[in-house]
């Protein structure tokens, strides 16, 4: 059974990440991303902190969307950057979020939630496009009670939304 979505308070969480481009038809190169950045921590010592990640940076449904396909770590390795690596600190301070194995739904019922609850996300419409601060899909290792994967969703809350 999945949990309601929830409202929690988190630690600033260093990852790994590759930054690209892509479509919603796109994603499958989540993978093959996920695996080189495991290698590139593997390479310089360090360990994965948590569950492979994907932030989504800007959200054009119809175009292309801004992501980071990363690992959590604790340690981050030296070297701060490189070409197609970064090390980032995820901002969220205050997020709402559900684990369930549709993530296309998934997002339509957080976001509903989030409005009956008052709720505004943390997004810089400043440029004309959406700047999302925290927007995380995060790939859990454990599975749902039919067998699917599970995924955590996480949506960073404004500091002036309420409760």
């Amino acid at each position: 059974m999945f949990d309601e979505p929830s409202i929690t308070t988190r630690d600033a969480q260093p990852y790994v990440a590759i930054v690209t481009a892509v479509t919603m038809e796109g994603f499958d190169v989540v993978e093959g991303l996920t695996d080189e950045v495991v290698t590139w921590i593997g390479a310089r010592g360090a360990v994965p902190a948590g569950s492979p990640l994907v932030r989504i940076v800007t959200s054009d449904m119809s175009g292309e969307l801004d992501i980071e396909v990363g690992v959590p770590v604790n340690d981050p390795p030296p070297g701060r950057r490189s070409l197609r690596h970064r090390i980032n600190s995820p901002w969220i301070v205050r997020d709402a979020h559900l684990h369930r194995h549709d993530h296309l739904q998934a997002n339509i019922e957080l976001q509903a939630w989030a409005a009956s609850q008052g709720l505004a996300w943390e997004i810089d419409r400043s440029s004309g496009v959406e700047r999302w601060s925290g927007r995380f899909e995060v790939f859990r290792t454990d599975l749902s009670s039919e067998g699917k994967p599970v995924f955590e969703l996480t949506y960073q809350i404004s500091e002036s939304a309420a409760p």
